[in-house]
């Protein structure tokens, strides 16, 4: 699979740049440099820890605290972007019982997870993008129906869920919303879209004009509406948002991204959102490319390759806490020049 991958990005690059050298200059714009034997074997050490600490019932958690959900779904992620499908691959049979046990999570009312868990909003966005992948995958098999049947009734949960503002809360029936929560949403919304199902406009709208009204004169996105001071990792979720709403040239996405320049990099992202901040960050200065993006992967992998545990996982302070959303978190960032993924690709 890691060389299956090498060659996977060589033959895009090559298409994507024909007849330029793979030298410096070719490094410098195309990301040649991102392929390193060190970065695939990182990737699959890290899969072998999930897969080897994936619960009999198919679930993941951030130990103490749970959050079930929203681990599963971030295992799942981390695995679908490192190549690995549920129908074929090392690792088909730990995404299939992902999978199931996601399904077994839903209630009535579409909403996936456990509301007594305080947070379960994260857990339902998170299980939503990964089942989206998922079902891209398996469109027309019983599978792929059951995961769509499970993916409608959740669009209709975050669309009624949704505040008068436009975003969303830790749980349901809120009434009220935050900017985390908020992104976690808008993804698995558009993870829903790219793989055509339903997801209504307006919803999509609304919680785009939320993150709009978050932004502070700085460029940064503040923890919600109405509130004043730009945060880092707010603010890095905040313009991969918006740059995956397509408002490239937007200026609200200009000022973002220029925020995230100045605030974000591979080594003062290192406090309470490490993780999280890194999730973000990477994905939004994967979206714009450049020297940006090489230099702050490049950093970034540096720091993987250096603290990953020698049982292959990572671990660092922040939300979740928990080695499986960091080790997922780790797997994703570094997989992010294969693209196997829609929802990450350029």
């Amino acid at each position: 699979m890691a060389h299956a991958r090498r060659v996977l990005w060589i033959v895009m690059l090559v298409l994507a740049a024909p007849g330029q050298a793979a030298g410096e200059d070719a490094e410098k714009s195309d990301g040649f440099q991102e392929l390193l034997p060190k970065q695939d074997e990182a990737i699959e050490r890290a899969l072998a820890w999930l897969a080897k600490n994936q619960a009999r019932d198919g679930s993941w958690n951030a130990g103490a605290q749970g959050y079930p959900c929203a681990m599963t779904g971030m295992a799942g992620l981390a695995f679908l972007a490192a190549g690995q499908t549920p129908a074929r691959g090392k690792y088909g049979p730990q995404l299939t019982r992902a999978i199931e046990y996601l399904l077994k999570q839903q209630d009535r009312s579409g909403h996936i997870g456990s509301t007594t868990d305080g947070r379960s909003m994260y857990g339902h966005g998170f299980a939503m993008t990964f089942l989206a992948e998922c079902y891209g995958m398996e469109p027309g098999t019983e599978f792929g129906g059951r995961i769509k049947d499970c993916l409608d009734k959740a669009i209709v949960l975050v669309s009624k869920a949704q505040s008068s503002q436009g975003g969303w809360y830790y749980s349901p029936n809120s009434g009220t919303d935050e900017g985390s929560v908020t992104i976690t949403q808008v993804q698995a919304l558009r993870a829903c879209a790219n793989v055509g199902l339903n997801v209504p406009d307006r919803t999509l709208q609304r919680a785009i004009d939320y993150i709009k009204k978050s932004q502070q004169p700085d460029g940064g996105v503040a923890y919600r509406v109405g509130m004043s001071g730009s945060r880092p990792a707010l603010s890095a979720a905040g313009a991969e948002l918006l740059l995956m709403a397509g408002m490239y040239n937007a200026p609200e996405t200009k000022k973002a991204i220029e925020y995230v320049k100045r605030h974000v990099n591979a080594d003062n992202s290192r406090n309470q959102h490490d993780s999280y901040t890194t999730f973000y960050a990477a994905q939004a200065l994967h979206q714009i490319g450049g020297d940006d993006w090489v230099k702050y992967f490049g950093e970034r992998r540096r720091r993987y390759l250096k603290e990953q545990n020698a049982d292959g996982s990572w671990s660092s302070p922040g939300w979740g806490a928990s080695p499986v959303f960091d080790t997922s978190v780790g797997v994703i960032v570094l997989a992010l020049p294969y693209q196997y993924l829609p929802l990450y690709q350029r």
